[in-house]
């Protein structure tokens, strides 16, 4: 990876890139900020890990499949992640073999059952986003308690997906215990989906209901932290739809072409045209990609709350896991690239660039496109 592409995903948010040190180097913030007595609990126990940044990649297989794995960079300066370093797959095992060859291959490098906990808790989820590591809590702090600044939700973010998921529970309740059901039943039974939904664990009063819908008792809790997921996912789509609508306007116009590009070497320019090339490919794919999942999710759901048919939801339900980890890439992808594209353009008021500027951008978004390692 060249130091524009890494300069560029270090600053083009939380989608697919995290910086736990940036946290460790400026605290917790906001109103605890002001209690200088509070301890300062961080993220892993292994000094080794501290000075580690993950990113999310994207490959195909054989079967052409579309696969989330999770890197892990053993950064040179601490100070400054920018400066690159020893890349590994971030599972646990991996991870602590990489971390041994690194470091001289010291025997005594052994990540604890805690560093554990939270390395197989940031391969589980799609993107590094703060609404997923909230879900995965419960599981990071098994062993021991990291501080609060790691799970910060943005409130009117939180409110929103729960509200996505509070309306489809009570379309879904109401449908499943019918109109000859008593009204304190039916709000109990919308409550306990919703909250079984936002916490990812079943309860007691949902247990029959995902039974009725066909999704068998070992699958439930991964169902629901897929749903909780996608709800978050199109919160997202709908959100920033008219900024994705902006940046591929911008992308497929003559203004993402180097207004200086008559001044320069052939050779050059057909090499900045074929990395813009390739950026407009990978970035029409991952939006094609999570506006198809979405709208399969809005079709299953209509045919079951308007037609009465629960087949094509059951599936749905019972495919969302892998569903929910390329719909999460997929915007995960195109949220890096949106947040590049507003860098380089000063939020769209300095649309036509020259090529110095579009070079790194485009190598940029080539990186974010999907490897095909199929035979």
């Amino acid at each position: 990876m060249d130091r524009d592409t890494l300069t560029y995903l270090l600053r083009s948010g939380k989608f697919l890139c995290y910086d736990p040190i940036a946290l460790e180097r400026n605290g917790s913030g906001g109103e605890e900020e002001e209690d200088e007595d509070r301890e300062f609990r961080p993220l892993f126990d292994s000094p080794h890990l501290t000075h580690t940044v993950f990113f999310k990649e994207a490959m195909r297989d054989d079967e052409d499949e579309l696969h989330v794995t999770t890197r892990a960079m053993i950064v040179f300066n601490s100070e400054n992640a920018s400066e690159g370093g020893a890349s590994v797959n971030a599972e646990p095992d991996l991870l602590e073999d990489g971390l041994k060859k690194w470091f001289g291959g010291r025997a005594t490098i052994e990540l604890s059952f805690h560093d554990r906990n939270v390395l197989e808790a940031l391969c589980r989820t799609p993107t590094f986003d703060p609404f997923f590591l909230m879900a995965q809590r419960r599981d990071i702090e098994r062993d021991r308690g990291v501080d609060a600044a790691y799970f910060e939700l943005d409130p009117k973010t939180s409110n929103a997906v729960r509200e996505i998921i509070g309306r489809r529970a009570k379309e879904l309740v109401m449908l499943a215990l019918g109109p000859d059901a008593k009204m304190d039943r039916v709000d109990a039974t919308i409550h306990a989906l919703e909250d079984a939904i936002w916490t990812c664990e079943t309860n007691n009063r949902t247990g029959r209901l995902f039974k009725s819908l066909g999704i068998p008792k070992k699958d439930i809790n991964r169902v629901l932290f897929a749903w909780k997921g996608i709800a978050y996912y199109e919160f997202l789509y709908t959100s920033f739809a008219d900024e994705y609508a902006d940046f591929l306007g911008w992308l497929r116009s003559e203004e993402s072409i180097p207004k200086d590009i008559k001044h320069i070497d052939s050779r050059r320019a057909d090499a900045i045209t074929s990395r813009r090339r390739v950026a407009m490919g990978a970035m029409r794919s991952y939006y094609a990609h999570a506006s198809q999942i979405l709208d399969e999710h809005s079709s299953a759901y209509e045919a079951l709350i308007s037609k009465g048919q629960p087949e094509p939801f059951q599936r749905f339900l019972l495919s969302a896991p892998s569903l929910f980890e390329t719909l999460g890439l997929s915007i995960g992808a195109f949220g890096h690239a949106n947040n590049a594209w507003r860098t380089l353009t000063n939020n769209g008021r300095r649309m036509r660039r020259k090529t110095e500027a579009l070079e790194p951008f485009f190598r940029f978004l080539a990186s974010l496109a999907v490897p095909d390692t199929g035979r």
